[in-house]
Parts: C-alpha cells; structure tokens; sequence
C-alpha cells in the first residue's frame, strides 16, 4: 500500500546491520536495546499522532491509545488496540477504522424496532452521522506514521548501537 508507513528492511544496509548484530548479542543486552528504544520511540509516536487529533473522538480513540511495541525485528506502531470502552460501549478497535478513514455519513440504515407497546415497525436513519467524511488518506494515524516512520528508523539504528557500545565499554 502506497504511503503506509512501512520501511524495507532491505533498503536500509544499516537497518540489515542492526538485525544482525541484535541476534549475535546476549539475551540481557537486546533487552536493553529493546527498552531504549521503546522509551525513546513512544513520546515521539505520541507527539505525531496527537499533531492530528481533532476531534474528542479522534482523541478517545486514536489519541490515547497510541502506543510503540519493540521486538528484536521490528518497531510497530499502534493505536487503538487498548483502552476502555466508550460511553455507548463500543471498543476503540471496533471504530477505528471508521474514525480513521471516515463514512459516507448521508448512508441510510433501515432496521425494525419494537415500541414500548409491542408493536414491530422499521426506523431509517443516518447512523454513520457521528464520523467524519470518506478520507482514503487517512485523517490522524496515517498522516502521523508517514512522518514519524522515517524519525523512528533513525532512532532505533542510533539507540542500538549507542547501548551496544555502551555495553561493550562496560565491559
């Protein structure tokens, strides 16, 4: 997908050269590399993301829960998979995509309804009002990714090979 956010491995000889040193070092040392990095990497992932928060519900479900995961492979960079349900009860995983990429938002819904009374009868209904416009783009994750991706990269080759040097020096 063209503008997603994602770096090749295989375009970067310094990304290569860092999955590489990562499996030769001790176990306790990746951790390290690990640690740095996610504690370096989260305020610049939260600063992106909340760059584009418009809305109180961009920030509900998009803003708060950004997050940066690390593994010895890759940085991935989250939102949406954590937090607690909203008022209505829905999850911020189950709407992200609508908040993310908009609705056609003049859609009908028509579905039966009972009145109080019993009786069965069909309601029409915008239910797509709440989000925003259609945006192939994306509105705040996308557009945070797309900057920060590049930033992030950077980051983690540095972060590395400054705590393998500085482990190295220790000893």
């Amino acid at each position: 997908m063209a503008g997603s956010g994602r770096i090749s491995v295989f375009a970067s000889k310094d990304l290569r050269t860092l999955l590489v040193a990562l499996k030769q070092v001790p176990k306790d040392v990746q951790k390290n590399v690990r640690a740095q990095t996610k504690a370096d990497a989260q305020p610049i992932w939260k600063e992106e993301v909340q760059g584009n928060v418009k809305t109180r519900l961009d920030q509900r479900v998009l803003g708060s829960t950004a997050r940066v995961r690390v593994s010895n492979q890759n940085v991935q960079l989250e939102s949406a998979r954590i937090g607690k349900s909203l008022q209505g009860g829905v999850k911020p995983s189950q709407i992200a995509g609508g908040v993310e990429f908009g609705a056609n938002r003049e859609e009908r819904t028509t579905y039966e309804t009972t009145s109080r009374r019993g009786k069965r009868y069909s309601v029409t209904r915008r239910t797509k009002r709440q989000l925003p416009n259609r945006n192939t783009n994306g509105r705040v994750i996308f557009p945070a990714s797309r900057k920060a991706v590049p930033r992030l990269a950077s980051l983690w080759v540095q972060t590395a090979f400054r705590t393998l040097l500085d482990t190295f020096d220790k000893n």
